[in-house]
């Protein structure tokens, strides 16, 4: 399909504000013609992510109303590109989803601005799983925080989407990695992705055993996509010129309209570091609402500097499992439940 023309897809709606397994239902739904800046595609592969569950109940910071299709991501083959976006028709593509919502479904709108290119060599569904823990990761550790060979780095929730990426990752640059999971089986995989240390932070408590591995110094960076109480606690393990990576909330999403007390990195002589992940054009104008993203040429480069590790073999997507379109709530559910580890690919 080369003419703009409105599609029918498969997909899931959020009906209402609930669970995801009350929310959600299957249907046929028409996906518009791509606007500028738009490309839309024959979707091959999703990820699941807890910003998706969020958005489903409603707590998500940019709300949607429903009915709408979640999924902030796809994978697949351009079909129809909005103006200016020619030279994409045909190309296999993994980005964001207009608006962040739509990625739930056969078809499905990407922003031109955050398209990474897929090599012939890489599948969508590896594609789809290695697009937020990298890029995300690596605007963390690399661009915020600095991490440099021999710096000590503390990454929470290591076995999941993001932290299995970022943990690689910190090992790439040199980095001596702590690792904290909820179970033996994280835990497992999280030494497996090259963690040298790993807590178990529902048995044992991780502010003494990461303060016993550094020898009462603390770590450099510390990676906390959790927020809440975890949050408190790592600012107890800060190294002198440590950097607090702040990223996510995925203890609890209302967190991110609380703050955060900035107190303890006065006496603490360490980092806030705020982090989010966002691809524009030109990063000027959001600079008059106190913004600042990437551009999308810096995700360009880090895309393919993180493709080039993945041929050498020093990094891989973490997809622990794969499933079909239907099995999406109750595999939200489980990731809800912190009953997953690494991506949970939905393959079309």
């Amino acid at each position: 399909m080369t003419k703009n023309e409105a599609a029918l897809a498969k997909s899931w709606v959020a009906t209402r504000h609930a669970a995801p397994t009350t929310a959600l239902e299957l249907r046929e739904v028409e996906v518009r013609e791509p606007a500028p800046g738009e490309v839309r595609i024959r979707t091959e592969a999703f990820c699941l992510d807890f910003n998706d569950i969020d958005s489903i109940y409603g707590r998500w910071v940019f709300r949607a109303e429903p009915p709408f299709v979640p999924g902030m991501l796809a994978a697949g083959t351009v079909e129809s590109v909005g103006p200016g976006a020619d030279h994409l028709l045909g190309a296999r593509v993994v980005g964001c989803t207009a608006n962040g919502q739509g990625g739930y479904a056969s078809t499905a709108l990407l922003t031109t601005r955050t398209i990474q290119l897929i090599p012939s060599w890489l599948t969508a569904a590896d594609a789809a799983a290695m697009y937020f823990p990298y890029l995300l990761s690596w605007l963390a550790l690399k661009e915020r925080a600095r991490t440099a060979a021999g710096d000590v780095v503390l990454i929470h929730a290591a076995a999941g989407g993001i932290g299995s990426g970022a943990v690689q990752l910190a090992k790439a640059f040199g980095a001596t990695v702590i690792a904290t999971a909820g179970s033996a089986e994280k835990l497992e995989l999280a030494r497996e992705l090259g963690a040298d240390y790993a807590v178990n932070y529902v048995q044992d408590d991780f502010v003494a055993q990461v303060l016993d591995v550094t020898n009462g110094r603390g770590v450099d960076v510390a990676f906390d996509t959790v927020g809440g109480q975890t949050t408190l606690d790592t600012f107890r393990v800060m190294a002198f010129n440590g950097r607090h990576l702040i990223i996510g909330y995925s203890a609890d999403a209302a967190a991110e309209k609380a703050g955060v007390n900035l107190q303890p990195s006065i006496y603490g002589n360490f980092d806030i570091c705020g982090v989010c992940f966002m691809a524009v054009e030109d990063p000027r104008p959001s600079r008059a609402f106190g913004m600042n993203f990437m551009s999308t040429a810096k995700c360009i480069e880090i895309w393919n500097s993180t493709l080039q590790l993945v041929r050498k073999g020093v990094v891989r997507p973490v997809v622990s499992r794969t499933i079909e379109l239907p099995e999406v709530p109750e595999w939200l559910e489980a990731m809800e439940n912190r009953r997953t580890t690494g991506r949970t690919v939905v393959a079309l």
